[in-house]
């Protein structure tokens, strides 16, 4: 089972596979996120988790990036019997922008970036 995180300073989106699909599940405060992750851990069997690497098109994002790399290394202390991995998605938000155009419904609570932590996962699994 997977697990992918969006991750942000104040506010986590996460999404996990069921059963091979993709499901976007939780939007979680980042001060609680270890310990949603703990319980996703056992509740749903998680093998690996995917954090999504917050490069822009100019790399000009870097303050975000490094924060990002530093909790990767926390999960890597934390989780030592889970596989940490990452993965480079710019264009995810554009993505979830794309299907919510499509079905007409205007993000107003963080569908986006749900949308986005699904997508990130969907990739992941591609490659």
């Amino acid at each position: 089972m997977y697990l992918a995180i969006d991750l942000w300073d104040k506010r986590c989106w996460i999404a996990v596979t069921i059963e091979g699909i993709v499901i976007p599940k939780d939007i979680v405060a980042r001060t609680s996120l270890i310990n949603v992750l703990k319980k996703y851990i056992n509740d749903y069997k998680i093998k690996v988790i995917v954090v999504w690497l917050p490069y822009d098109l100019y790399n000009s994002n870097l303050k975000q990036l490094d924060k990002t790399k530093k909790f990767i290394e926390k999960l890597k202390l934390i989780f030592p019997n889970i596989k940490i991995d990452s993965i480079d998605e710019r264009f995810t938000s554009f993505e979830a922008d794309s299907i919510l155009k499509t079905m007409w419904i205007k993000d107003t609570s963080g569908q986006k970036d749900a949308i986005s932590a699904s997508l990130i996962l969907e990739s992941y699994l591609k490659v």
